[in-house]
């Protein structure tokens, strides 16, 4: 899949492609996106009953929430407008791979119906777009819905809960570029997209390119609000990868000032905004917390210059997680790695290979930044993809995933 093969969707249309056959019937059932516990934030400045979890990046236009209920979108845009007023446009991504249908004006996901604790993961929009659309129109004709309460949320559970399926009459029924589109007609500075991002594993290098093609687009300070089904994991990652474009954008921004404003201005806005001082390491610290990863400490010691790209990433994942956020995406390998030292011996292996993800997934942040270091001053004029072809960071991360070397319950992580 390349940057260029893969349909977005803008404003809610959907893309012009062939549709492939959709299996109906009971192959699919309607999920809640709501489940017990999804609501983490309890700050009452950016509350919004209706968009869990919604919050903004502190120093970024950068905006996260859980999947909205149809009526909570334009508060969520009316936020992000007023606050950037001078600003013509409004971006919202949706991550998500699952497909979406609102049922009277409420979320579901699309799961298959011999698994019902597991997301589909497609990473064409146009494949999730079918799926929607086939839900929606079969729940039209019946005229009431079959559907299941999620009780765990977007993270595997070692014990798989027993689902209950009940029913519903149906008031209203959308596909999620339907529910878009509606808002895009109410605030003509809204753009919508959808970028399917992986919940686990690390993002696929198109997905990176994709976000650079958005946003590059648009100065630094254009918001972007990124929505999954928690606003959890990938509203994390993916504020994170905004962050790095963001700064590398105002860093161009800051070089053009040059001549214009005084230096010594510049240079003082620079180094508060985009190299603040490194946090003081405790010798209490622990180092798998700091992500000091294996993987991640011999590329510093082959490319010094990663240092301070780990750094950068640090800085955004730390400004990305709690207390402002729901998820620090460096400590969450770690409370998995404490859940792998007690877990069942049927766990361990998916634990393991979420371990394993989650590594690849902050190594490859790490890499971005050094991308877009190198080539963001010229534009982006290469694609994340295209810049890896030369460099040999897919062999370091593939070598450190042979290099685990533990399958019982105390593995030392090698990754």
């Amino acid at each position: 899949m390349s940057e260029e093969e893969v349909p977005v969707v803008e404003n809610g249309d959907e893309a012009a492609v062939a549709e492939p056959e959709v299996p109906a019937g009971p192959q699919y059932m309607l999920m809640t996106d709501a489940y017990p516990g999804i609501s983490q934030l309890k700050d009452e400045n950016w509350k919004c009953e209706g968009a869990p979890n919604w919050r903004r990046v502190p120093g970024f236009p950068i905006y996260a929430t859980a999947q909205p209920n149809k009526a909570d979108i334009d508060k969520c845009v009316e936020q992000a407008v007023k606050k950037y007023d001078e600003q013509k446009n409004v971006l919202w991504v949706n991550l998500r791979q699952e497909p979406v249908v609102y049922v009277n004006g409420l979320p579901h996901s699309v799961r298959n119906s011999d698994d019902l604790a597991g997301h589909i993961v497609l990473n064409e929009a146009f494949e999730i777009n079918n799926i929607e659309n086939k839900m929606a129109s079969e729940i039209k004709k019946a005229g009431e819905f079959t559907f299941c309460k999620d009780l765990i949320g977007e993270r595997a559970q070692e014990k798989v809960p027993e689902y209950k399926p009940e029913s519903g009459r149906v008031d209203s029924v959308n596909t999620l570029s339907e529910v878009f589109s509606f808002a895009t007609k109410k605030e003509p500075k809204l753009e919508f997209k959808k970028i399917p991002l992986e919940l686990n594993a690390a993002p696929m290098e198109d997905t990176f390119d994709m976000i650079i093609r958005l946003l590059k687009g648009h100065g630094s300070a254009i918001p972007v609000i990124f929505n999954c089904q928690g606003g959890m994991a990938r509203s994390s990652v993916a504020s994170v990868i905004a962050g790095i474009i963001k700064e590398t954008q105002l860093e161009n921004e800051f070089n053009k000032m040059k001549g214009i404003v005084p230096d010594e201005i510049i240079d003082s806005l620079r180094g508060k905004k985009l190299h603040p001082p490194a946090p003081t390491r405790d010798a209490k610290d622990n180092a798998l917390m700091l992500g000091e990863f294996p993987v991640v400490m011999k590329l510093i010691a082959d490319l010094p210059e990663a240092a301070e790209a780990k750094q950068q990433v640090d800085r955004l994942i730390n400004a990305v997680g709690p207390p402002n956020g729901v998820e620090n995406i460096r400590e969450t390998i770690m409370m998995d790695k404490m859940q792998f030292d007690v877990a069942s011996d049927d766990y361990l292996p998916l634990l393991k290979e979420r371990i394993m993800a989650q590594i690849e997934k902050y190594f490859m942040l790490i890499v971005f930044s050094l991308y877009c270091k190198e080539v963001g001053p010229t534009g982006f004029n290469k694609t994340f993809k295209k810049w890896l072809d030369s460099k040999t960071y897919r062999e370091d991360i593939a070598a450190g995933k042979g290099n685990w070397s533990g399958t019982g319950r105390f593995p030392m992580i090698k990754l």
